[in-house]
């Protein structure tokens, strides 16, 4: 656990770094600089058995502006497709439902997790292990993208537990 913690915090400290050099880089823009007040936290990819046709992707997106954001599109090397989801129950099923867009309010954060908001890496050339890591590119309605660097782990869907648990 404390080792995770390490590595995200390194990897929050080189991105914040990346983000920093980069919107130093683009002042040019007459407008308030967007790219920076996006922040990713905590990119993971579900692990899966080799064979997987599919793999989620979660994290945190914070806006930190006072425009409202959209995620629009993300793109992935070695995968036929990425999309774009949400699980939605529809007609007392829970489906994953292709979106074309993901909205991150102002001065808020979206949450991608497993049962509600995700990424879909569809038709992978090869599934990736456990411990390896997706290259994500994300791209956002302000036309700034980021690529981000999702560690492939096991995860718990999120179901509701009933009953009680006494240490």
């Amino acid at each position: 656990m404390f080792k995770t913690m390490k590595t995200t915090l390194l990897l929050s400290i080189f991105l914040l770094g990346a983000k920093s050099a980069f919107a130093m880089h683009h002042q040019h823009n007459s407008e308030q600089n967007h790219d920076e007040k996006l922040i990713i936290n905590e990119p993971w990819v579900r692990a899966a058995p080799a064979n997987a046709p599919m793999l989620g992707v979660f994290m945190q997106i914070q806006n930190h502006s006072n425009n409202d954001a959209k995620l629009i599109s993300a793109d992935a090397a070695g995968y036929q497709r990425v999309e774009l989801h949400r699980t939605m129950e529809h007609h007392g099923v829970m489906k994953m439902i292709k979106q074309d867009f993901m909205p991150i309010a102002a001065n808020n954060q979206l949450n991608l997790k497993p049962g509600s908001w995700h990424i879909m890496l569809i038709g992978p050339d090869a599934v990736p292990a456990e411990g390896d890591v997706v290259n994500i590119k994300l791209t956002f309605n302000n036309g700034t993208s980021q690529i981000i660097n999702a560690v492939v782990r096991k995860g718990k869907m999120t179901m509701k537990h009933h009953g009680s648990h006494h240490h």
